[in-house]
């Protein structure tokens, strides 16, 4: 029964970094028309990304209990003060607590259920990390719905629930030595889908609106490619834990021809199809790390994937507009390579 509630406090707690990953864009509207924030929400982000590498830091020591539930509590007053601060000078003091949140829960997380169920790793690894897409879609739709006061203390009141729930998870076991191929393949195909994840996400919105289509249009779409990827590592778990690299390899093939696609009007639309064939790919490869090469490993591919998700989208602002679907089709491609390459090294 302890797994099963350790089970369920991951997954509220991956959930949470959803809601972190998605609230900017979501209370943007707000933080404009309470603070007149515009240029500063920079500082956000800033304070975002500093806040998360301190917490994959932390979180590479063998200290599961109390590390996991603290930030978990951590994040819960981060968010009580976020529905309170009086200027957004605040929110960027905040927004590093979140951070720092966010990194812990994203490292244990999916860690502590990989080594909870190491024969069913693959597998509940992808189930699991369907909170996190869940979370992504829930923020923004919540936010049209609810006050935003409203939605924050709603969110500490979950991450207080998540603490709970992981109280007295086990320490971390002791790693395993690695075989096979190396760790730096798996770092670079996970910044690189992180990129790919981050880069689809951000510009093929604006890549549908040069093609003529409405800009509600595209923010619909957008909102059916994170639901995808849940979709994808709910749906497709099982069958990628069969063969997880030749498994990822196919879906990679269907992602390269949704791309190609992109390159036309009337099958542009099909592009949030992609993120249910990319659900599964972080889960996956993060599973087969922590297989591999253990628990210490893992920080380092999380950084792989921070790097990935802000430095590749960023890069794409340097393209011209027509230069956004051969980009997103060059990263897909890459990607396809290393997975290759991992799959016939065994």
């Amino acid at each position: 029964m302890a797994g099963v509630r350790f089970f369920w406090g991951a997954f509220l707690s991956l959930f949470l970094v959803g809601v972190i990953v998605a609230l900017p864009g979501a209370a943007l509207p707000y933080w404009r028309e309470a603070f007149g924030a515009g240029q500063e929400v920079s500082w956000f982000f800033a304070a975002l990304l500093l806040g998360l590498l301190l917490g994959i830091r932390l979180a590479q020591g063998e200290r599961r209990h109390p590390l996991f539930p603290w930030a978990l509590l951590l994040l819960a007053g981060a968010l009580w003060g976020l529905a309170l601060a009086p200027s957004f000078s605040w929110v960027v003091v905040l927004a590093f607590f979140l951070g720092l949140g966010e990194g812990v829960m994203n490292v244990h997380g999916n860690s502590l259920v990989g080594e909870l169920f190491p024969e069913r790793r693959v597998e509940l690894v992808n189930r699991v990390n369907v909170g996190f897409g869940l979370g992504a879609v829930f923020t923004p739709l919540a936010l049209t719905l609810l006050p935003y006061a409203a939605f924050l203390f709603l969110g500490g009141l979950l991450a207080l629930l998540a603490a709970l729930l992981v109280w007295g998870a086990p320490g971390v076991k002791s790693p395993p030595r690695g075989r096979g191929a190396g760790l730096l393949p798996f770092l670079l195909a996970v910044a690189l889908y992180t990129g790919l994840e981050g880069a689809l996400a951000t510009w093929n919105r604006v890549w549908l609106e040069s093609l003529g289509y409405a800009t509600a249009t595209g923010g619909l779409l957008l909102s059916l490619y994170w639901l995808f990827l849940a979709l994808g590592r709910l749906f497709l778990a099982g069958l990628v834990a069969q063969r997880p690299l030749l498994a990822l390899r196919g879906l990679l093939l269907l992602v390269l021809l949704l791309l190609l696609l992109n390159f036309f009007p009337p099958t542009a639309l099909l592009f949030p199809l992609a993120g249910f064939f990319l659900g599964p790919l972080f889960s996956t490869l993060f599973a087969l790390v922590q297989a591999r090469f253990g628990h210490r490993a893992l920080g380092g591919l999380l950084y792989a994937g921070a790097a990935g998700s802000t430095l590749i989208p960023a890069l794409f602002a340097l393209l011209p507009l027509k230069g956004v679907p051969l980009g997103l089709l060059a990263l897909a491609l890459g990607l396809f390579l290393l997975v290759r390459g991992l799959a016939e090294d065994g």
